[in-house]
């Protein structure tokens, strides 16, 4: 099967009631608390895994949590194939412990732990490695997000000054933890937190040009450099000064690469690194990426009841509705 098969996929089902649905999710509550409180782990854990990921899918009133067609059904023809024309490759740290997965049917770092170096496909338990897309067509006559249905009354994406004409594509990985600081004496705790949501985005400009630009702390990157840190920062006067000296790229900003090059603790991203692939071990091919529309999957039955505290979800951060933003929040 393509890694194009594997693009997430929600298809109706009917004739399931709250009740069979409460059952089952608390079935496989009771599972996997099991296998956690009597140690077992490796292969046995990934299978339960799978059959309760499977079960949960199934139960959801929505059917499948993976399919065919889901890109085509959220965007239409023309966008989903710029979604998957310009989906990145990934190049994980070396010190990274937990892939970007689905967070409807993982939030817990064990589910989300590699096998390693090398191609990596799937986590461990068997949690494909997944991006979540969202889409801003501010091409003319397009309108903002054309052949994405959005809830009645929702604002508009921005496509104005500078924007217009051109198509955004978000891809969004969610991580169950983050550890910026792991190893560091004191600090350690410190740099960790509960979930955590990065992004690598791609600008298609009116003429053709691509650009390409990487989440980074609290700030957007494209080349890995010292001279990010003011983005990294947040500090908005140094970040301008670095670029006005040619130091980093404008907004983040550059030329599309195709990678996504992931830090180990941090997950912080860059989309080019004048070291090379040196410092990345593991990938994961772009062709072998799993994709889903996040504009018609938060609402689902498995996405309504999902927090991720103290970190604030794609839809709710300022890019989501301002495609050039420069901070993450």
């Amino acid at each position: 099967m393509s890694g194009r098969a594997n693009e997430a996929g929600w298809r109706s089902q009917r004739g399931q009631s709250s009740a069979e649905w409460l059952g089952l999710v608390l079935l496989v509550t009771a599972l996997l608390g099991g296998l956690a409180a009597s140690g077992v782990a490796g292969p046995v854990a990934g299978l339960a895994h799978s059959v309760s990921t499977k079960l949960l899918c199934a139960a959801s009133l929505s059917g499948r949590c993976a399919g065919v067609g889901s890109l085509d059904r959220a965007y239409g023809g023309e966008l989903a194939g710029m979604v998957r024309e310009r989906a990145p490759e990934l190049l994980y740290g070396r010190d990274l412990l937990g892939l970007p997965v689905d967070y409807r049917t993982c939030r817990s770092p064990w589910c989300a732990e590699g096998p390693g170096p090398g191609t990596v496909t799937e986590s461990l338990a068997g949690e494909p490695v997944t991006l979540f897309t969202r889409v801003i067509d501010c091409r003319d006559g397009a309108g903002p997000g054309a052949a994405v249905t959005s809830p009645a009354g929702a604002p508009e994406p921005e496509c104005g000054s500078g924007r217009r004409g051109s198509v955004f594509i978000q891809y969004w990985a969610y991580y169950p933890d983050s550890a910026s600081l792991r190893g560091a004496p004191l600090l350690e705790r410190e740099g960790y937190h509960r979930n955590d949501w990065e992004s690598v985005q791609v600008r298609i400009a009116a003429d053709g040009t691509v650009s390409q630009r990487a989440s980074s702390h609290a700030g957007y990157n494209h080349t890995r450099s010292p001279a990010n840190w003011g983005s990294d920062l947040g500090w908005g006067f140094v970040r301008e000064a670095a670029e006005r000296l040619g130091l980093r790229e404008p907004g983040g900003w550059g030329e599309s690469t195709g990678r996504l090059l992931v830090a180990g603790g941090s997950h912080a991203g860059n989309v080019d690194d004048p070291a090379g692939r040196g410092d990345y071990p593991g990938r994961t091919p772009a062709d072998r990426v799993r994709l889903v529309p996040l504009e018609t999957t938060r609402s689902g039955p498995l996405s309504r009841p999902a927090r991720f505290d103290p970190i604030t979800p794609p839809w709710r951060k300022k890019v989501w509705l301002d495609p050039e933003a420069e901070g993450t929040g």
